[in-house]
């Protein structure tokens, strides 16, 4: 009499190839799940920046163009100008800045300074917004814009525009002829980033019109410098 074989139970090679593939199915869909989250993650965290960024920037222009001040007799000094000698768009003039303003602990306290936002091309390729500040008093070149700090990257756009003085607001021009005062308005275009790679409009404008004090100090009659200090603002 034959003894039957005890049968020994396993898993087939069929079985085996479904079971992986539903197991490779289930960790795409894990993994496809995670990627969403993580990309969603830091898109919201580069909007929270550009956010901040573009908050910080339009925010130090306008602390810097509210602190804006002129001195009759010392009109070399404290001269308006919207822009760079080699024709690159900038603004340039003198505030009597706080102590909380950017870079302000490398001045000692000297609180009247000359201020520039200029754009200049970095290393990389892209633009960067540039803040430049020297004191009134610095024995500086009338070329040396100071002590310079980036204020913001990849900056396709910055446009600063006057009412025209014969329309008044209906109309803004590029330019402030009249440099030896301050303008009573002053709109700010800044343009970050691009649209695509072969477009070059920003992929957003923010835009600011800024109301500027009617601040202006007659000055030492001997020597401008002499007064370089005015009164705190009201």
């Amino acid at each position: 009499m034959l003894t039957p074989r005890p049968v020994r139970s396993g898993f087939t090679l069929l079985e085996v190839l479904v079971a992986l593939s539903i197991f490779a199915l289930v960790l795409g869909l894990l993994y496809g799940t995670w990627k969403v989250l993580v990309q969603g993650n830091l898109a919201g965290l580069r909007l929270a920046a550009d956010a901040h960024r573009t908050r910080m920037t339009v925010q130090t222009i306008e602390e810097a163009l509210n602190s804006a001040v002129r001195f009759d007799r010392n009109r070399t000094h404290y001269g308006f100008s919207a822009e760079g000698a080699d024709g690159v768009p900038q603004l340039s003039f003198a505030a009597h800045l706080a102590s909380s303003f950017l870079g302000s602990g490398r001045f000692n306290g000297q609180k009247v300074r000359r201020v520039t936002f200029r754009v200049e091309s970095s290393p990389g390729g892209s633009s960067v917004l540039m803040l430049y500040q020297k004191s009134i008093l610095a024995d500086l070149a009338p070329e040396d814009p100071g002590y310079g700090m980036p204020l913001a990257q990849d900056v396709s756009a910055f446009e600063v525009t006057f009412p025209d003085p014969r329309l008044g607001i209906e109309k803004f021009v590029p330019e402030w002829k009249n440099t030896n005062s301050l303008p009573p308005l002053v709109r700010i275009d800044i343009g970050f980033g691009q649209k695509s790679r072969f477009s070059k409009e920003p992929a957003e404008v923010v835009t600011r019109f800024i109301r500027l004090p009617s601040v202006g100090v007659a000055g030492d009659a001997q020597s401008g410098l002499r007064a370089a200090t005015p009164p705190p603002l009201q």
